[in-house]
């Protein structure tokens, strides 16, 4: 009976899709396995599919920009005036915000959807890569017990007492399990559904069975018999010639993932915000204070998912971190020259006048 694991609804799209497609191109590499293909074509996808998004989010703030450089002499002398009235303060804001049609609102939806997506996302890269484990054990386990049975036979029926047997069957079972192993890899990177760090190439019964961070979760399982099966593959992938542990990765991804992310916080500013009703200037300092400490927490916290997380998502965080850096840098210099052409659009009238 088959133990493979559920898939959601994205890990079916992963996995059931366009997995299944790309094997169906019949591409072998040594560098780059088809699930690794997989994760490049729906990260590309995705992208494309979200672009209109962040399309939106850049006009919005821009256009909250704008209007807060315009209002912002009319807000600071509402601050002063009303200072010491927070009721009419609130309300002389919001007039305020209703005569400029400023909406922070607007502009906070599109991140609210960026963070539900990675998360569902996530769910579904953890999805595939379960149901892949399960089933390359399923199938492995399948290998092992039909050669060793056949193998037994085979050795009593040639005349091999019983211990004997079992020992020739054990081996014919585990070359067999070998033989039919075939390990997805990236790069340099033995497994692409472990992480890309000091992790076992091949999961052993404690990280295939056991819970939490770093862990595959797949709990339906006899561990002794997990431990059976796959005993030549971690003999065989999970120890170096010299008999030291092997890594499955050497941290590039979780590497690159961090410092990409460094960068996009560094290079695309969050919009300024307006000082709401109430707020003192050193709560205004605390705010800000904030917003660089969660551009300073999220890329560690990317850097954390890659280093306990399957490689195939740290692939994709680091190809969609990327296109969406290509995207943000492009943008900024469209931008940038077309308010440089404006500029000098007004600076001619003026001139001309």
């Amino acid at each position: 009976m088959s133990l493979a694991t559920e898939l959601n609804l994205i890990g079916k799209l992963v996995y059931n899709v366009l997995y299944k497609w790309v094997l169906s191109w019949g591409v072998e590499s040594e560098l780059i396995g088809p699930f690794a293909l997989t994760v490049i074509v729906f990260t590309v996808i995705l992208t494309l599919i979200t672009m209109p998004l962040d399309v939106w989010q850049k006009i919005i703030s821009r256009s909250n920009a704008r209007k807060m450089e315009a209002m912002k002499p009319e807000l600071e002398k509402v601050n002063k005036l009303y200072e010491g009235d927070k009721a009419m303060l609130m309300q002389k804001q919001r007039e305020l915000y209703s005569k400029y049609k400023y909406s922070a609102t607007k502009a906070c939806l599109p991140m609210i959807v960026t963070m539900v997506l990675f998360l569902v996302v996530f769910g579904g890269f953890n999805s595939a890569v379960k149901h892949y484990n399960s089933v390359v054990f399923d199938d492995l386990q399948n290998v092992y017990e039909t050669t060793y049975s056949a193998s037994y036979n085979e050795a009593v029926a040639g005349g091999l007492g019983a211990e004997e047997a079992v020992t020739a069957a054990t081996a014919a079972a585990e070359n067999a399990v070998v033989e039919a192993y075939k390990p997805e890899k990236f790069l340099l990177t033995q497994n692409i559904f472990m992480p890309d760090t000091w992790a076992d190439p091949v999961p052993d019964a404690s990280t295939y069975a056991g819970t939490g961070m770093g862990k595959l979760g797949i709990t339906d399982v006899d561990s002794a018999v997990y431990e059976k099966v796959m005993k030549p593959l971690i003999d065989k992938y999970n120890v170096t010639e010299k008999g030291k542990s092997a890594w499955n990765g050497y941290l590039i991804l979780p590497v690159l993932v961090l410092v990409l992310s460094f960068v996009s916080s560094k290079l695309i500013k969050s919009p300024e915000q307006p000082q709401m009703a109430g707020q003192s200037e050193e709560q205004v300092k605390m705010q800000q204070s904030q917003m660089k400490m969660m551009a300073f927490v999220m890329p560690v916290i990317m850097g954390v998912f890659s280093l306990f997380y399957s490689t195939a998502f740290s692939l994709y965080m680091f190809i969609r971190s990327f296109l969406n850096l290509a995207f943000n840098l492009t943008w900024n210099i469209v931008q940038k020259k077309r308010d440089a052409e404006e500029r000098d659009r007004i600076m001619s009238t003026t001139v001309k006048k």
